[in-house]
């Protein structure tokens, strides 16, 4: 687990080409603890939406996610960044170049638990969801409101299996939609992603009206036990870097 008091001075990565680059806090301890390391590299907007939130915990992961954004971003274009400007359906990004004339970096945030992740990428948008495994007495009705493929998938397991594999679903679901930057706009029954436990090159069907195969790299990441994490980008033959601290 990480302690609030490191997070100022965590070691972060640059983010380079050819890759994707994912970022991950453990949250350990009191999140007013959490809130306050994560304070300083915040805008003042980024605060004042912590603070309507009724937990602290939910704070904490909205001001650490975006202060671990802000600081791979910043270092990584060599800039400051100030508040990260939405998309037409909400995804927050990063408008312009570098100073070096590079191009601006895509970036998703997720969080789940006791876990903040942020993923990174020059070449393509990014898209990263990650999900804290809970017991889903309903499963069977959550997993018809995927694709009617990845439905029978789901119910040819043996039930106790089901759990796992919807989590697998929905993750890789959420990465691909977060990287469009669509969000829920575009159908859970629209496209297809493989239930099975395969690490990479999950997305058998994408969405309607894009690129595939050869536009994407789909990735399962390794965040722990009970935990399904799942990254895609718009590009293909990217390379997948984790930092998880």
């Amino acid at each position: 687990m990480s302690a609030p008091r490191l997070f100022p001075s965590l070691p972060l990565p640059l983010v380079e080409t050819g890759r994707i680059v994912c970022v991950g806090v453990l949250l350990d301890g009191d999140p007013a603890d959490w809130i306050a390391a994560a304070t300083p590299f915040a805008t003042a907007g980024e605060i004042t939406r912590a603070k309507r939130f009724v937990h602290a915990k939910d704070a904490a992961r909205h001001l650490v996610g975006r202060a671990l954004a802000r600081r791979v971003l910043s270092a990584s274009l060599a800039r400051p960044l100030g508040d990260f400007p939405p998309g037409p359906w909400g995804k927050p990004g990063v408008t312009g170049v570098s100073p070096f004339g590079t191009p601006a970096i895509d970036f998703s945030l997720s969080h789940s638990g006791d876990v903040v992740l942020a993923a990174f990428c020059r070449d393509a948008a990014v898209g990263v969801d990650v999900e804290l495994s809970r017991p889903l007495p309903d499963v069977l009705d959550l997993a018809s409101q995927l694709h009617p493929r990845e439905s029978a998938a789901i119910l040819a397991v043996p039930p106790s299996e089901r759990v796992a594999a919807f989590y697998r679903s929905w993750t890789r679901k959420e990465a691909v939609l977060k990287a469009l930057g669509r969000g829920l706009s575009l159908p859970l029954d629209g496209f297809v992603t493989l239930s099975e436990p395969a690490a990479s090159d999950w997305l058998s069907a994408p969405p309607e009206g894009v690129a595939f195969p050869a536009a994407w790299t789909t990735r399962d990441v390794d965040v722990g036990a009970g935990r399904q994490c799942s990254v895609a980008a718009t590009a293909a033959g990217l390379g997948l870097e984790v930092f998880l601290d």
